[in-house]
């Protein structure tokens, strides 16, 4: 008998104990479905994670303080997150190539980060600089971003294997932990540093003084510059604070021509409509405060 007619020997399956046997056969479809599914569950996650973070961080160090979070305050903004993150979570995962859902994540990322910054600058500059502030702002971040969505991809692709592989959540989780760990690391860049804490909460209590002041004598004495006109002593309106180093020639005229890699200045926006900005030209001195 040759060797090209000797029966084919029938393919015996794996023992159980095989390393393979606990794979379940997964068609395709479905594969690509599942991995979908857990871009924008994972994407969604890690979105939230960060927003939330991100979005409180500085509301616990400064309690009592009210911050200016546009566009829809801190619970609103971490939400957005939410949203931003399954869809990001859905293109990376959208395509096989994990090279084309990395770049398709990113170049939607990048997107992402300019309307933020765009967000941040607000509507007293103009909209050729809103622009390239908010992109010269935001290529640091979406080059950071790249082995975030990189991270996010393989974290979608093991989970889809991991299932396949019948393995128990308690051994998945670890990986969402892990990805959630570092979302909160990441986010707690976003923390002010010592010096602009101090100058928020400066200017905070000069404003609780001045809205609950009976006259203008009483108002403290940044607030009685040659530059403050219409101050609206008493009122007790609501107010937001931001704290800015962005563009401050805005506000040349409280800028003095000294120490200018210093210079900070916190934005007062009231209920009423009435916007205070004061300038600290260095991390110790008083502001020098005018109406905007």
């Amino acid at each position: 008998m040759t060797l090209d007619r000797l029966p084919a020997s029938p393919r015996t399956p794996a023992p159980a104990t095989h390393p393979i046997a606990g794979i379940k056969r997964i068609p395709a479809e479905a594969t690509v479905g599942q991995r979908r599914i857990f871009g924008v569950l994972l994407g969604a996650l890690l979105g939230l994670v960060y927003g939330l973070v991100s979005q409180t961080i500085n509301r616990l160090t400064l309690p009592g303080v009210p911050l200016y979070q546009p566009p829809f305050g801190p619970l609103g903004n971490a939400l957005l997150g939410g949203m931003a993150g399954a869809g990001l979570g859905l293109l990376v995962a959208l395509p096989t190539s994990r090279t084309l859902g990395i770049a398709l994540a990113s170049a939607a990322s990048a997107s992402a980060i300019i309307a933020s910054s765009l967000l941040r600058l607000g509507s007293e500059l103009s909209a050729g600089l809103q622009l390239l502030l908010g992109i010269l702002l935001s290529v640091p971040l979406s080059w950071f971003a790249v082995p975030v969505i990189a991270l996010l991809r393989w974290a979608v692709d093991r989970q889809v294997d991991q299932q396949a592989r019948g393995e128990p959540l308690r051994v998945r989780w670890r990986v969402l932990l892990a990805l959630a760990l570092v979302m909160i690391f990441l986010a707690a860049f976003e923390l002010f540093d010592t010096a602009a804490q101090e100058q928020l909460r400066t200017t905070d209590r000069m404003l609780k003084t001045a809205l609950a002041a009976a006259g203008p004598a009483e108002l403290p004495a940044p607030l009685r510059g040659p530059r403050v006109h219409g101050f609206p002593v008493g009122s007790g309106d609501a107010y937001t604070l931001e704290w800015t180093r962005q563009d401050l020639d805005r506000f040349i005229e409280l800028r003095p021509a000294a120490n200018y890699d210093q210079h900070a200045a916190v934005i007062a926006r009231l209920a009423g409509g009435y916007r205070l900005v004061c300038l600290f030209p260095t991390t110790r001195s008083g502001p020098t405060c005018g109406t905007y």
